[in-house]
């Protein structure tokens, strides 16, 4: 999906609120992987990078001719509410934004914040952290259709962009709009099924996971 002229289109990386992840933070600020987005009609690229924000604006001054043109870049540590602030610059808004994609590590905040904006998502885990926990989550999410998995590789987070677009694409049929009822009933909705206390979480500060 290509933005129409002047229209937005955002990419927003995210590794978390406590816990880098330098080596996403890297594989996002290459000028190959910039070039690439842009070539899918993204016009920014947001990156939430924890405690790399120094190292990574430093990284991105230097490299700023190489910065495609009207492409913008920003990164940042965080942010009070991820979700009410960035997030939601990733899902399509009439002319002024078209559906964006969100990568980020396998965190569960991250993850039911994406689905509640109907925004898809590129999970990438973070091998380094206790237990490898993350990447059972990154499989499983992947095998079952609701996001595209990838390693902290440019090539590979390359080919996730590509196959993020046709993940959209598979969903919409394989799971078309239902009708509504005549009692006016909403159909029910993946993150519908998540318990009460995680709802709430949604629109507090980002989640530390």
């Amino acid at each position: 999906m290509a933005a129409a002229k002047g229209t937005k289109r955002y990419c927003l990386v995210t590794v978390g609120a406590t816990v880098g992840f330098r080596k996403l933070t890297a594989a996002v600020l290459e000028p190959d992987f910039w070039r690439h987005l842009a070539s899918h009609g993204f016009t920014e690229l947001r990156v939430q990078c924890g405690p790399d924000e120094s190292w990574a604006a430093a990284k991105v001054a230097d490299q700023k001719q190489h910065i495609p043109a009207s492409f913008s870049i920003e990164v940042f540590a965080s942010r009070n509410n991820l979700l009410m602030e960035e997030m939601v610059l990733c899902k399509a808004h009439g002319n002024e934004r078209s559906k964006g994609l969100i990568i980020g590590h396998a965190g569960t905040g991250t993850i039911l914040d994406a689905w509640r904006l109907d925004v898809p998502m590129v999970v990438v885990p973070n091998t380094d952290l206790l237990n490898d926990h993350q990447t059972e989550m990154a499989q499983h999410l992947a095998q079952e259709g609701y996001a595209t998995q990838a390693k902290a590789e440019l090539a590979d987070l390359k080919d996730a962009v590509d196959k993020s677009k046709l993940l959209v694409e598979e969903n919409k049929s394989r799971n078309p709009p239902h009708a509504i009822s005549s009692k006016g009933k909403p159909a029910m909705r993946l993150w519908d099924l998540v318990p009460e206390d995680v709802q709430k979480e949604q629109n507090q500060q980002m989640s530390t996971d």
